[in-house]
């Protein structure tokens, strides 16, 4: 049977739940990080209490509760969770957790009182429960099956809520994109299985997968029989060792070993690049031939992107993570810059009389206002992003109120020959 909890993300009580991932980070077992557990309390706190959220009806302030696009909401539930691990395995030999959902044996008379038990552990914490039909049990991508003699295996399983889409063999994607979707399918049937028997008919699913989304089986069934050996070649390393070892004595001779001083190590940039065909792995192609100190990541757009947005948009003056232009409306000279902040505190600092651009403004005798700032782009990558876009609208518009030139050593340059 399994357990599920009920809305675990909001129902987890914050404060205890950074307590408890405290004392289990700073329990001597795991490698702390660089501040004392004072101080990580108090930024876990900065960063999941008092979250502002905006909706249709305007802002509002998340009391308790973790957000499900919060980056530290995974572990805090986590680790919340984890407190009562004990209490809810109890006596069983097969027990299972990840996350919210639990997979353990339990006699059926003893149904009833654990599931009362283990709701009575915290106010917040609501379980329901999944018992076996026809000795068969789905737990994350996988179904538990039970046979008359008690024995378990386990084959790959879809929610009936599945839609089957995946990316289109005919979309606009790079070519080892789509051969990925067809490994990933071998490698996720290949974990969820206990046995070939259910590993090939989970395979011959996933074929009419691909097929309804347009992979024509010249184009997977060499990618499967090559995903397929690598994995069964993996379960087998002393034999392949033992192959390799035989072939070297064959040749009764040592092996030479050249020595040679390890070459310098270039650090390498990332660059995102919308893919656009043939012309983008061209590009790759020769950045890759140069050596150029660079990795190509290319990246795809999809329909949505094209779409309004049904969220309420924020005020601008509540936009943060920006790259803003502040310009002159009498001599339309210009000032580029970004910020990870509002951008209203960031123009008020702006204003202040031993800034650059307050100073301009006086010399053309104006008076900065917010509406002379501009958002020319936003950006949730963080601050280095953030650093390059501003480099390369200062490259573009060349703004005078600028001062500061530390934006250049943030331009890459390639070279191509």
């Amino acid at each position: 049977m399994s357990f599920d909890v009920s809305s675990l993300y909001t129902n987890v009580p914050v404060a205890e739940s950074i307590s408890v991932c405290a004392d289990l980070l700073y329990n001597g077992k795991y490698q702390v990080p660089p501040v004392d557990k004072e101080t990580f309390i108090e930024m876990a706190e900065i960063a999941s209490c008092n979250v502002v959220m905006s909706t249709h009806r305007g802002y509002y302030k998340q009391i308790d509760g973790l957000a499900m696009g919060s980056p530290p909401a995974p572990h805090l539930a986590n680790g919340w969770l984890s407190q009562f691990d004990a209490t809810i395995k109890g006596s069983s030999k097969l027990f299972s957790r990840y996350m919210d959902d639990i997979l353990q044996e339990i006699k059926s008379r003893e149904i009833t009182n654990k599931l009362a038990q283990i709701n009575a552990l915290h106010n917040n914490l609501t379980f329901t429960i999944e018992k076996q039909e026809n000795g068969r049990l789905p737990f994350l991508d996988m179904r538990i099956i039970r046979d008359l003699q008690g024995n378990l295996s386990s084959t790959w399983y879809n929610k009936p809520t599945d839609t089957g889409l995946i990316l289109n063999y005919h979309a606009l994607a790079p070519r080892r994109y789509k051969r990925s979707v067809v490994s990933g399918f071998v490698h996720r049937i290949a974990r969820a299985c206990s046995t070939w028997t259910n590993f090939h008919n989970s395979l011959e699913k996933a074929k009419k997968v691909l097929e309804q989304n347009q992979y024509p089986p010249p184009f997977y069934n060499p990618i499967i029989e090559q995903t397929l050996t690598s994995i069964v070649q993996s379960f087998n390393p002393v034999e392949e060792q033992n192959q390799s070892t035989s072939t070297t004595s064959q040749t009764n001779e040592p092996p030479i070993v050249l020595e040679e001083s390890p070459a310098p190590v270039i650090p390498k940039k990332m660059i995102f690049i919308q893919y656009r065909g043939k012309c983008t792995e061209d590009y790759a192609r020769a950045l890759h031939q140069c050596e150029a100190p660079c990795k190509m990541v290319m990246t795809l757009r999809k329909l949505k992107t094209t779409m309004p947005s049904l969220k309420p948009q924020v005020e601008k003056h509540l936009r943060s993570g920006t790259v803003y232009q502040i310009q002159c409306p009498s001599c339309q000279a210009c000032y580029v810059g970004q910020t990870s902040r509002h951008i209203l505190t960031r123009f008020k600092e702006h204003a202040q009389p031993s800034e650059p651009v307050r100073k301009h403004f006086d010399n053309c005798a104006l008076k900065p206002t917010f509406e002379n700032m501009e958002i020319l782009k936003s950006s949730a990558r963080g601050e280095t992003h953030l650093e390059t876009l501003e480099a390369l609208f200062i490259e573009e518009k060349r703004p005078v109120i600028n001062t500061k030139e530390e934006w250049r050593s943030r331009t890459l340059t390639i070279k191509l020959y």
